[in-house]
C-alpha cells in the first residue's frame, strides 16, 4: 500500500503499476480505485505506468470532515502528481472524477497533462431551459436537496437504485450489495457534501481553456446523463474525440471494459 499525506494533512491512498507513459485514473462519486478500475489497471499496464488513486475521504484515503469540493479534490491530484514528479500524464475520470480534472484545469490549467479522457460525465448537473445536459436529464435544486436527505437518513434507499441506474444492464441483487459495501467506505457526510459541491458547480466555462486532445468515452444507455452531452462537449473542446459506447450505461470501463482499455491506450500512446 502507498500513501502519500497532503499539506494539510490527510493521508491519501493510490496504487502504482506498470511503466511508461503515465495513465491517472481518478474515480467517481463515493467509489474508489482498487474496486472500480479491477477490470482496467491490468490491461492499462501492460505498456503505461498506472496510478490510481482514492479521493480524501473514499476508500482507503484518510476520512476527514474537511474539504470535500471539487477544488480541493483537484489540489489533492496535483500534490500527488508532483509528489510522484509524473509529467505528460493522462487523467481519467470516470464521472466526478471529470469533474475533478475540470477544476484542476480551471486552476492549474494543463500544466504537467498531455491530455484528458473523460467518462460519462456532465458539466453542469442543474437543467434550466439552456440547458437539458444535466444529471437525469432532469435535476433540479429541489431534487438535490432530497437526494441529499435521503442519503442522510436512509442511505441504502438512495444508494443501491442509484448503482443500478449507474449500468444499461442491472447488476443481479447481490453484486448491488457488494458495490453498495463499496461506496459506504466513504462517510455518509462526505457523501453529502461533496455531491453538493458538484450539484452546484458549472464547469462549462473551464471546457474552452483545454489545450490538450481530450477523448470523450460516453454510453449510450446511460440513464444517468441521458442525452448526448458526450457529441455536445465534442463541439465544445477545441481538440476533442466522442467515442459512443453502445453496450454500456455510466460504466463503460466496466460495462465493456476491452473496448474502454483499447482506447484509452491508444489515445495515450
Amino acid at each position: 500500500m502507498s500513501y502519500f499525506e497532503t499539506n494539510d494533512g490527510v493521508p491519501i491512498y493510490y496504487e502504482d503499476h506498470g511503466e511508461g507513459d503515465p495513465i491517472l485514473l481518478i474515480h467517481g462519486w463515493t467509489m474508489n480505485a482498487e474496486y472500480w478500475w479491477q477490470k482496467n489497471v491490468e490491461a492499462l499496464s501492460e505498456e503505461h505506468r498506472v496510478v490510481a488513486l482514492d479521493l480524501r475521504g473514499h476508500g482507503l484515503s484518510g476520512k476527514t470532515d474537511r474539504g470535500h469540493t471539487l477544488a480541493q479534490y483537484a489540489r489533492d491530484v496535483r500534490e500527488l502528481v508532483r509528489t510522484l514528479g509524473l509529467t505528460d500524464v493522462t487523467p481519467v475520470g470516470w464521472s466526478m472524477g471529470t469533474a475533478v480534472i475540470l477544476s484542476y484545469v480551471d486552476q492549474f490549467g494543463t500544466d504537467r497533462l498531455s491530455g484528458a479522457v473523460f467518462a460519462d460525465q456532465s458539466p453542469k448537473f442543474h437543467n434550466d431551459e439552456e440547458w437539458p445536459h444535466g444529471l437525469l436529464g432532469e435535476f433540479s435544486g429541489e431534487a438535490a436537496t432530497e437526494l441529499a436527505t435521503n442519503l442522510e437518513y436512509d442511505r441504502p434507499s438512495a444508494g443501491k437504485p442509484f448503482i443500478e441506474a449507474m449500468f444499461a444492464d442491472p447488476p443481479d441483487p447481490d453484486t448491488v450489495d457488494e458495490m453498495y459495501a463499496q461506496t459506504t467506505k466513504t462517510p455518509t457526510n462526505v457523501t453529502v457534501d461533496v455531491f453538493l459541491d458538484m450539484t452546484y458547480s458549472d464547469l462549462r466555462p473551464v471546457l474552452g481553456e483545454i489545450n490538450v486532445p481530450v477523448l470523450l468515452l460516453y454510453g449510450e444507455q446511460s440513464n444517468i446523463f441521458p442525452t448526448d452531452v458526450g457529441a455536445w462537449l465534442e463541439g465544445e473542446i477545441p481538440d476533442a474525440r466522442h467515442v459512443p459506447f453502445e453496450e454500456s450505461g455510466h460504466c463503460p470501463f466496466w460495462e465493456e471494459p476491452e473496448k474502454f482499455n483499447e482506447e484509452v491506450a491508444s489515445f495515450v500512446g
